[in-house]
């Protein structure tokens, strides 16, 4: 795990341009935050469907299955030509200019989508096409070429004229090369990569003022209709710092809809399986995400049974090549582009019950913000929508199960029973982490989501009974891949939790058991309560780190007898001390976020047995976020008024079980240091810690209860204030 001051980065090298980007506190991470409702994380791509169509499934499904938002197929004004009496999917990703008219709808109608769905809570993401114009030779009147708006276009080779922008020749990179991409300058050229034009289609440049006004006039005018942000299709064939400078000038989003200051989420499509001259690294600092092409390749080899299942219990940041920190990657299964592959690595939904495996990982695991295909059905690669007369789009139907009726030709994964409660548990656990996850160390896998719910999945060609830690408080839940809850019963599996939260159910063979709290049959549980009297403990730890730490603390009182020496014994520790995590953490924080759910304890032992994994990954102890004093960063914490590399928790604590209202701590670092040097502290500074603390003879740190302590690696210096 990374830093937080590194971590938008998996390299040293990347980590020092970070910080040099990080000079003047510019917020690097502001065109990463998907503004979707908190319990609605979770996006689906409705590819090519008519905006009229897309404001209808806002209303009527998606906001009531914890869909937060729609990728849509792009607006502009586009190329139209016919082939086999069809008008192909990619004539979309043609420009011809940037007036929002295109198969799915005009200006007026798509104006109405953003706002009915944002009634609702559904955000709109826009596929935008910046990189280039229609393919070479293309001109409207010629060979039956024509647009789908009223726009003249000449894309002859040497003319390459598109008035209804306008762009002429000058705007685009003809002057650095005026030839298709080579397969060879994949692996050997980057800047051919991005000046040369893909796939015959004319290459933009980005950098051209002129060119940089036209599309942020584009970009602003899609979010004054409300939009929440963009997909920014071929990025990896523009210059970062082009898109940088694009993005400098676009407007902030709607304040009516978003609140103060929010940005909107840009999302970057950068195909790099590893061994490309443009790197996925290049669109990650101050640009956006990364759309991460190998998350999908990796959880399609499981489903495919090309690996295991067990090892996905692994999969976030450094798993394998690309997959980098969770707020930094959109993750999906597949997308338009691959599931047309002649031999997809990835599944698709023509892989049915394996595609249904995979999807509901993705959207039972904690990694990345996930998206959802939702396809029509192809043969033909080139296949366009359903439509009545090869370019007009049909409307989807729909079956008695709230699915598409397969006349229509119309395929709607996200509305299959399985992905749409999948769906559903995604909405219900967000936010909480991955816990005493399980594995039979081969096909099948099963994690907790943090109290709120539980995710079993086998993999193998026969059940499996499992004994397993829920988390979740007893009663009878209903599994929801195979049914629901149906009038106070379970139309499928019903699971029993005890009084401990253990549960023993079967998996049938290639399938998923999934309940959560909003499947639990009876009265709903209620949260837990900080008791009143706990008090705000708040510690700042000096300690320099480099990329693949994390600081951690371990501690409580040595004073109330011996401590336990194996772990997983905090309830009967004497030394461990009840705790109630209060840091205010950024959604960079994934880290602290995911390790601080269900840390119940300061103690000595390090991980309980059901606290938070992040992606997997177990924590050392309790966890702390890297701030900085400086007002101006994103990193910045009111407590710290002291400088960078200071690491910080506050916790709520029950002061009456300290020593004389003290207690110890000390630190550890992973990946590194490890425990902290012995310490001698002997007095403190601050207007709450004058004086000699009462613990003598510690080999710790001590802390006061209810104060702001300051504290530096290794040495026996400290400062106690008031909060």
């Amino acid at each position: 795990m990374l830093p937080l001051l590194a971590v938008k980065t998996l390299t040293l090298t990347l980590a020092l341009v970070l910080i040099s980007h990080h000079v003047g506190a510019a917020d690097i991470y502001k065109f990463d935050t998907v503004t979707t409702l908190p319990d609605r994380q979770l996006m689906v791509h409705l590819f090519e469907w008519k905006w009229s169509d897309v404001a209808k499934e806002c209303e009527d499904f998606l906001q009531h299955w914890g869909y937060g938002a729609v990728q849509i197929s792009p607006p502009n004004e586009h190329l139209v030509k016919y082939s086999n009496n069809d008008v192909p999917w990619w004539v979309r990703y043609q420009p011809v200019s940037y007036d929002i008219i295109s198969r799915s709808g005009n200006e007026a109608e798509f104006k109405d989508m953003v706002d009915r769905c944002n009634k609702v809570g559904v955000r709109i993401i826009v596929d935008v096409v910046l990189n280039h114009m229609v393919g070479i030779g293309q001109k409207k009147g010629v060979d039956g070429v024509s647009s789908s708006g009223n726009s003249d276009f000449d894309g002859t080779a040497g003319v390459e004229n598109f008035p209804g922008v306008p762009f002429t020749k000058e705007h685009t990179h003809d002057s650095q090369c005026d030839h298709d991409i080579q397969r060879s300058d994949y692996q050997n050229s980057a800047t051919d990569v991005r000046n040369c034009r893909l796939v015959g289609l004319i290459d933009l440049n980005q950098g051209h003022p002129y060119v940089k006004q036209k599309m942020q006039q584009y970009l602003n005018k899609l979010i004054a209709y409300g939009v929440a942000g963009f997909r920014f299709d071929a990025s990896k064939h523009m210059w970062p710092v082009d898109i940088e400078g694009i993005l400098d000038g676009v407007d902030k989003l709607r304040e009516d809809i978003f609140g103060a200051n929010k940005y909107p989420i840009v999302m970057h499509e950068v195909i790099d399986r590893g061994g490309e001259a443009v790197k996925v690294t290049d669109y990650i600092i101050g640009i956006g995400r990364y759309i991460n092409f190998n998350f999908g390749a990796a959880v399609s080899a499981a489903a495919k049974g090309q690996s295991n299942w067990a090892g996905l219990l692994k999969l976030g940041p450094g798993y394998g090549y690309g997959n980098l920190d969770d707020f930094d990657v959109l993750n999906f299964i597949d997308n338009h582009d691959n599931q047309r592959d002649s031999n997809p690595y990835v599944v698709t939904y023509k892989d049915a019950d394996k595609y249904r495996l995979a999807v509901s990982f993705m959207l039972a695991w904690s990694y990345g913000f996930p998206r959802v295909m939702s396809s029509y059905a192809f043969s033909v690669s080139d296949k366009g929508p359903p439509s009545t007369d090869g370019y007009a789009i049909k409307s989807p139907t729909f079956t008695d199960k709230n699915e598409c009726a397969v006349e229509s030709g119309w395929v709607c994964e996200h509305r299959w029973s399985e992905i749409r409660q999948m769906a559903k548990f995604h909405s219900v656990t967000s936010g909480t982490a991955p816990s005493v996850l399980y594995t039979d160390g081969n096909n099948v896998i099963a994690f907790a989501r943090d109290g709120k719910g539980y995710f079993a999945l086998n993999g193998g060609g026969s059940d499996k009974q499992i004994n397993v830690d829920t988390t979740v408080p007893e009663g009878d839940y209903c599994d929801v891949y195979r049914g629901d809850v149906n009038g106070g019963s379970c139309s499928g599996l019903k699971v029993h939790v005890d009084s401990n939260g253990k549960a023993t159910f079967n998996i049938p063979a290639n399938a998923v058991v999934a309940f959560h709290l909003g499947s639990k049959l009876g009265e709903a549980p209620k949260p837990p309560v900080i008791p009143s009297d706990w008090k705000s403990s708040v510690i700042l730890f000096f300690k320099p780190t480099t990329p693949g730490q994390n600081v951690f603390i371990r501690g409580g009182t040595t004073q109330s007898g011996s401590c336990a020496s194996g772990p997983d014994q905090q309830p009967s520790d004497n030394c461990a001390i009840k705790i109630a995590h209060a840091t205010e953490s950024k959604p960079f924080n994934v880290e602290y976020q995911m390790w601080s759910q269900s840390d119940d304890y300061l103690d000595f032992e390090g991980a309980e047995l059901r606290q938070g994994t992040h992606d997997g990954n177990p924590p050392d102890g309790t966890p702390l976020i890297w701030t900085t004093s400086d007002d101006a960063a994103p990193e910045y914490s009111h407590f710290n008024t002291y400088g960078p590399n200071y690491w910080l928790v506050e916790v709520k604590m029950d002061c009456s079980k300290t020593y004389q209202g003290w207690f110890e701590l000390k630190g550890y670092v992973t990946n590194g240091d490890g425990w902290e040097p012995n310490v001698s502290q002997q007095s403190c500074s601050g207007n709450a810690g004058a004086g000699s603390q009462p613990i003598s003879g510690s080999i710790n740190h001590v802390a006061k209860c209810g104060s702001i302590n300051v504290f530096e690696w290794g040495k026996g210096s400290c400062i106690v204030n008031n909060l």
